[in-house]
């Protein structure tokens, strides 16, 4: 059994890894903000302790550190703060492994191990952050989570509860996706596997689909037809703000594609999830609630 500090564990990715590891019979403490948070009594209920802080809290964090073997952390894009707020939470966090000779899985993002900045202020971040970790003394396994396949759960962008999936990228355009339950697995991989995976940088991908396939595999659960709507980038600018815009243009321009079959077959025990594994395992009616003329069928 391994005690882990899971930052950031009432989030998608943080509340996976704590539930994965509590699964597999971990010691875990959960960091949070509010331990009367919904989310944070659930965690309780399900075995983990609650250490009341956040990113910003250097005693605090430093006193939930305490002890721990292992730290499953990420830095949080798009604050008040913006990226000097981001990139000061990453290299504390860093900083606090390092004292207490933890080993860090660290959720960053795609390709920001790369020494060039992207101009995209959540990407640069965590640039930032991992040129500040490769600087320490620290034992540390980078993760780098492409996009969310659970970004299609935002309904008010996704469109889903209009009957249709809108996306900003061109209809047959690829997108490396990858799902919460995969990042998740990983990290519990390397939790319990630290002299594998001390320092390894993983960019994590679990399905590469066109808007087109997404919206088949999202019909196919769902029961009815869902068309693909291409979304205008200015739309976009204008709901979601120019970085949110500029990484769906580096999306669309993108050619540089990861061989997945070598990245699954090196890590079988993740198990991974097509985009239709995913959107099987999905509540939808609890997403965008069922309609008596199109009911959503519950994945089996």
């Amino acid at each position: 059994m391994t005690n882990v500090l899971v930052i950031g564990a009432t989030g998608k990715q943080g509340g996976a890894v704590a539930r994965l590891l509590l699964d597999h019979g971990h010691d875990v403490t959960a960091y949070v903000r509010s331990p009367e948070a919904p989310a944070a009594r659930a965690l309780s209920t399900a075995g983990a302790r609650l250490a009341a802080g956040d990113l910003s809290d250097p005693e605090a964090l430093g006193r939930a550190i305490t002890g721990a073997d292992a730290v499953f952390g990420l830095s949080v894009p798009f604050g008040e703060g913006g990226q000097d707020q981001e990139v000061a939470q990453g290299r504390l966090l860093v900083e606090a492994a390092e004292r207490a000779e933890a080993h860090l899985v660290f959720s960053s993002v795609r390709g920001a191990g790369r020494i060039a900045a992207t101009d995209i202020g959540h990407a640069d971040s965590k640039q930032l952050i991992e040129a500040h970790l490769r600087e320490r003394e620290v034992r540390a396994t980078v993760l780098g989570p492409v996009y969310f396949m659970e970004n299609v759960l935002n309904v008010g962008f996704s469109r889903l509860t209009d009957g249709v999936l809108a996306n900003p990228l061109s209809p047959g355009k690829p997108l490396d996706q990858v799902t919460v339950r995969d990042i998740a697995a990983l990290a519990v991989l390397a939790v319990e596997n630290p002299d594998r995976f001390a320092g390894e940088r993983i960019d994590v991908i679990s399905d590469r689909v066109t808007g087109e396939e997404a919206a088949r595999a999202l019909g196919e659960v769902l029961g009815r037809e869902i068309p693909y709507r291409q979304l205008p980038l200015a739309q976009v600018r204008q709901w979601a703000g120019d970085e949110i815009a500029d990484m769906f243009q580096r999306f669309e321009e993108n050619t540089e594609f990861a061989d997945l079959d070598t990245l699954h077959a090196r890590y079988p025990e993740v198990g991974w999830h097509s985009y239709a594994d995913w959107a099987r395992s999905v509540d939808w009616d609890r997403v965008i609630g069922a309609t008596a003329s199109s009911p959503v069928r519950r994945a089996g």
